[in-house]
């Protein structure tokens, strides 16, 4: 027979289910007194909590993938794009990068505020300890979303639909773990469409004739995706459960190195296809070992079991993983802009 505290976390939302700590016996929401959000009014702590600024791992999961896209779309290149080209467009993604990742953990954590009561990393999220309204954080998302338009028209035009289905997509991802266990799989479908954005800045069609590539790396990101966040899901796994949040970490619990060891497997073969379709050189293979060698120590050496262990992880695999792979790129292009 299931428990009163069990039973209090699987009751659907009430009206007043804003005034219930679901934590009693843990301490209570305070202002950060270290680090940037120290600096700021309070009144705009709530805002800049929604946008993740005092959390850099999230936007390296954004930014990453266009970095990635850029140096590989570079490589597509009849004529190889300047270097100051493609570090303009990098210096550009940049801010629309915070700006997507602000709008679309605002509309997550709005959605999910009444998950986010019941899980213990979550409970203190702005729009679940009341800080900001429901309102209120809808506005805020709009207004993020409409700051993005004017970097956008640094772009060419088709770049546009590629951005508005990249929302559409985060967006939907939020409702996800309502229905799925596989939420995971559908992030990575915004993440990875930087690789469509990317090739269109440069005026290149992403499913022209280089479609085979640009699909393995797409494929890519998807998987990178899925191993990460499955990883990252692990911290809340209990909690998750009785709140009844949907997720592969709970769908895989006891066999998650597995299915993760067998995902960046398939990674690390689809960025050899894609080195053999564009025909790569030396560099971009020593790049590709390089994912493959983090990529394993990463899984290997992961606690699943450790909420500790999967948080640090999540963020230190963007660099161990996510470096090698821009590398690997990076050295292709300037092989064929006869740099190196």
């Amino acid at each position: 027979m299931a428990s009163a505290s069990s039973k209090n976390l699987r009751t659907p939302r009430r009206a007043d289910d804003s005034s219930i700590n679901f934590f009693p016996d843990l301490p209570g929401y305070s202002d950060p007194t270290t680090g940037i959000l120290s600096w700021l009014p309070p009144s705009w702590i709530p805002y800049a909590q929604l946008m993740r600024i005092d959390r850099p791992a999230g936007l390296y999961a954004f930014y990453f993938p266009y970095l990635i896209g850029i140096m590989y779309a570079a490589c597509l290149a009849p004529t190889a794009p300047k270097p100051s080209t493609l570090l303009q467009l990098a210096s550009t993604l940049f801010p629309l990068n915070i700006l997507l990742r602000g709008a679309a953990c605002t509309w997550n954590d709005t959605v999910d505020q009444e998950f986010d009561r019941r899980v213990e990393r979550c409970r203190h999220r702005p729009v679940a300890r009341g800080a900001v309204s429901t309102i209120s954080a809808h506005i805020f998302t709009l207004a993020q979303l409409m700051a993005i338009y004017p970097v956008l028209t640094f772009f060419p035009a088709s770049c546009r639909s590629h951005m508005g289905v990249t929302v559409v997509l985060f967006f939907v991802y939020a409702l996800m773990k309502r229905v799925t266990h596989y939420p995971q799989v559908v992030l990575g479908f915004p993440f990875a469409w930087a690789v469509f954005f990317c090739v269109a800045s440069l005026d290149l069609d992403p499913l022209g004739p280089n479609a085979a590539p640009t699909l393995a790396l797409f494929a890519v990101n998807v998987l990178w995706s899925i191993i990460y966040d499955t990883i990252y899901a692990h911290q809340d796994i209990k909690d998750d459960e009785k709140a009844g949040v949907k997720s592969m970490a709970l769908r895989f619990r006891d066999s998650t190195k597995l299915l993760v060891g067998t995902l960046a497997v398939c990674m690390v073969t689809l960025l050899v296809l894609c080195g053999v379709w564009l025909d790569c050189g030396t560099l971009y293979y020593v790049g590709t070992a390089g994912v493959a060698a983090a990529m394993s120590y990463y899984i290997y050496d992961v606690d699943l079991g450790d909420p500790q262990s999967c948080g640090a992880w999540f963020h230190d695999q963007f660099l161990t993983v996510g470096v090698p792979l821009i590398a690997g790129f990076t050295g292709e292009y300037l092989c064929r802009a006869a740099i190196l």
